[in-house]
């Protein structure tokens, strides 16, 4: 099973205030499903440079809240890029038209349609509604859980 973190308003506050929020609860949802690895799916990272500041300024302190490690972060960019390689389809000329059209549910399930083929993912996200979807083709399945539910 592939867990990914949202950040803002789910793990930590903002992308300026970067104090934790929901540890505990994440925390426990990752040790009753016995999850040593995450991954973060947010668009509060944009590129490079944002991913750099997450690794150097928020990735130890998620570790150390949750007792886990964090194997991925991908950019709001490589997201796009996904989205176009498993659609086929340019719709996007930057990641600001690429955020609100395609929200986190889609950006996610076409991340996970193209990366995690196979296997089960699932979300932990503010914005999101509790959704499960299934591709039998390609025996995919992707979760969504809002943090404020679990």
């Amino acid at each position: 099973m592939n867990v990914f973190l949202d950040l803002e308003e789910t793990i930590i506050r903002s992308w300026s205030d970067a104090r934790l929020m929901n540890a505990q609860k994440i925390r426990d949802f990752l040790h009753q499903n016995s999850v040593k690895q995450v991954s973060i799916f947010s668009f509060a990272v944009w590129d490079v440079k944002d991913q750099a500041r997450f690794a150097d300024e928020i990735l130890p302190m998620i570790e150390t809240a949750l007792d886990v490690k964090v194997v991925l972060c991908p950019t709001v960019q490589d997201m796009m890029l996904a989205d176009t390689k498993l659609t086929g389809v340019r719709w996007f000329g930057d990641v600001s038209e690429f955020i609100p059209i395609r929200g986190k549910h889609g950006a996610f399930h076409n991340w996970c349609m193209l990366n995690c083929v196979g296997q089960e993912s699932i979300l932990i996200d503010d914005v999101v509604k509790h959704t499960f979807f299934i591709d039998h083709d390609s025996n995919t399945a992707v979760t969504t859980f809002n943090v404020n539910t679990l």
